[in-house]
């Protein structure tokens, strides 16, 4: 979410069990605002908390020239100190889902796990990473399965670049309830003409990312309308905590992921 406007998306998010107290807000945008100086980011972003047990994390996202490829994850316990994320290792990626203690707040603490999946005597059974990595782990697990914006928000130029859309105006009322209107902030996984094939009106522009329709199973998405058909609300039931607002015919949208950095991999046996 734009740390620039989070006194206004307050309304949007507080409703839907998440809280964005006046304080927190205060702390995110001095904090953020001198991250974004010191680092000259063209956008800054406050993506989310994750909870631990001595002190939660905060989740911020630095984006340059490409919002895909040129952005910057940062942490912080205290608001004082923003630290980098490490970019996450493929192991850790998996470790940290079958990882299920929660997170202390320290991001120097040594983990232990065991693959259970292993047999006792396969020296791989018992890994150890610090948390550090975990939670880089599980933020790149998130983003990449759920970090989501809505069609036209973000736009490809000639030249490849991907951006912010600065002349966003919005989804119509029939846009909004399609979940094919919400697309994956990912390089695309799918073959390139997927969308290319099933949407009449594809503009190489704004449908170069996976729509979430295609994500597998069928329902793991939850879409609902609120405040009379003017906002509409995305979460995924894989990552509980994921949140996707966007108020309908205005550019106003925001993603936040606010839980304990646990997958529910039980939502194919629940569907």
């Amino acid at each position: 979410m734009n740390i620039h406007k989070l006194w206004e998306y307050k309304e949007y998010v507080n409703v839907n069990g998440k809280m964005l107290s006046n304080e927190l807000i205060s702390l995110l945008q001095n904090s953020l605002t001198l991250l974004q100086v010191e680092n000259h980011f063209t956008h800054i972003q406050y993506w989310g908390q994750l909870f631990a047990v001595d002190a939660d994390y905060h989740i911020a996202v630095g984006i340059n020239k490409d919002a895909i490829t040129d952005k910057k994850y940062y942490y912080t316990t205290d608001f004082k100190f923003w630290g980098l994320l490490p970019k996450a290792k493929k192991k850790y990626k998996h470790l940290s889902l079958l990882t299920t203690f929660p997170f202390r707040g320290d991001p120097a603490l040594k983990i232990k796990v065991l693959d259970e999946a292993l047999e006792e005597n396969n020296p791989d059974r018992c890994q150890f990473m610090k948390e550090e990595s975990r939670l880089a782990a599980t933020i790149s697990n998130i983003c990449e399965e759920v970090e989501i914006c809505a069609r036209g928000q973000l736009i490809k130029h000639p030249d490849g670049t991907i951006v912010i859309n600065p002349n966003y105006y919005g989804l119509t009322a029939s846009e909004a309830k399609q979940l094919k209107s919400y697309l994956h902030i990912r390089p695309p996984q799918h073959r390139w003409n997927t969308n290319l094939l099933t949407r009449p009106d594809y503009n190489y522009s704004m449908d170069f990312l996976d729509s979430i329709d295609q994500d597998i199973p069928n329902g793991c998405w939850n879409l609902s309308l609120e405040q009379n058909g003017s906002i509409v609300y995305l979460k995924s039931l894989y990552w509980p905590g994921m949140m996707f607002f966007h108020k309908i015919q205005t550019p106003e949208c925001g993603f936040l992921y606010v839980g304990n950095g646990r997958k529910n991999l039980d939502v194919p046996f629940l569907l």
